[in-house]
């Protein structure tokens, strides 16, 4: 039996308070303790009690945190809190299982006897993908999805090996994290084989009042990158079957 309390490790969407689902509105409603990340609009932290207490433990790029560290202190705050029987919500943006580390948290809950549950949001992929009436697959076109994070290490990208299949097969690959390496990745996906004509959509602010999208090729998107400057958080998608409908 865990004890009497409940982490939620919640889900919150791209940032809209609008596209929260109606479970996770209900636990920060009820949440005594709110542990959450960047990229959220202030709009869904309103909506907690105002004896809520709520506080950041998220990350920015190249905000020159330690990872290990970061999530080691996010475990110890789950833990304090749930050992004083409070509810907590673990808040982040997105789901909280694509790229979120909402797995770590899971397993440190499972080790720890915790009472928790997790709270689906929509990932921004996907909201990109609506908001910007883009298909994610489409009969006849596109049978699949790939998601990827644009994360290096040894001097490359990890896994990226597979982009260009997936590519070539027509569907669509959606890149998170990737806005400051789209130089690097169009120049592996071509040397790799991909067609330089492939659609590459920049879609940025998914949800908020300053979204923005910009279209190029994978070929072009050096020209592209000394035109525009796109802002992050961005979202890639990458296909050549990938087109606004």
């Amino acid at each position: 039996m865990g004890l009497p309390h409940l982490i939620s490790i919640v889900g919150a969407g791209p940032g809209d308070p609008e596209l929260l689902t109606l479970k996770a509105f209900r636990r920060i409603k009820e949440a005594d303790v709110i542990l959450y990340d960047a990229l959220l609009g202030e709009a869904i932290l309103d909506m907690a009690r105002q004896d809520t207490l709520k506080k950041y433990v998220g990350k920015i790029y190249k905000d020159g945190q330690n990872q290990c560290e970061r999530q080691e202190a996010i475990n110890n705050e789950i833990l304090h809190w749930a050992s004083k029987g409070k509810r907590v919500v673990r808040l982040k943006s997105g789901d909280p299982m694509i790229f979120a580390r909402g797995a770590e948290e899971i397993r440190f809950c499972r080790a720890n006897n915790l009472n928790f549950e997790i709270i689906p949001g929509i990932t921004a992929g996907l909201a990109a993908s609506a908001l910007f009436n883009i298909p994610v697959t489409e009969r006849g076109k596109s049978n699949m999805v790939l998601f990827y994070t644009a994360n290096r290490g040894n001097g490359g990208f990890y896994d990226i090996e597979p982009l260009t299949p997936v590519i070539r097969s027509g569907a669509s690959v959606f890149i998170y994290m990737g806005l400051d390496n789209l130089q690097k990745i169009a120049e592996e996906l071509i040397e790799k084989g991909a067609d330089p004509e492939t659609n590459v959509h920049i879609l940025s602010s998914i949800s908020q009042a300053s979204q923005k999208s910009y279209s190029t090729t994978i070929g072009n998107v050096s020209e592209f990158l000394k035109e525009n400057n796109p802002v992050t958080p961005s979202i890639l998608i990458i296909g050549k079957n990938a087109e606004p409908i």
